[in-house]
């Protein structure tokens, strides 16, 4: 075996722009405990290299966030 060496990664979490998602995204909202669409979703590569996407809950009324790992 080899010397496997991370490289670190000097934020907590890189932004992946992508201003027009070709899918939508939905996710579990913590605060109204309903599963809705991701309104103003964001993708954001994770210190892990794995993709998550986040943005508000899209059902009206509520302000909660919602996070979810997408791949």
């Amino acid at each position: 075996m080899g010397n496997l060496t991370k490289t670190p990664l000097s934020e907590a979490s890189l932004v992946v722009h992508s201003d027009n998602m070709s899918r939508k995204v939905n996710g579990f909202c913590l605060t109204c405990k309903t599963y809705g669409e991701i309104i103003d979703c964001r993708l954001d590569l994770m210190k892990n290299g794995r993709t998550r996407a986040h943005g508000f809950c899209g059902q009206e009324g509520c302000a909660g966030k919602i996070s979810k790992i997408v791949s």
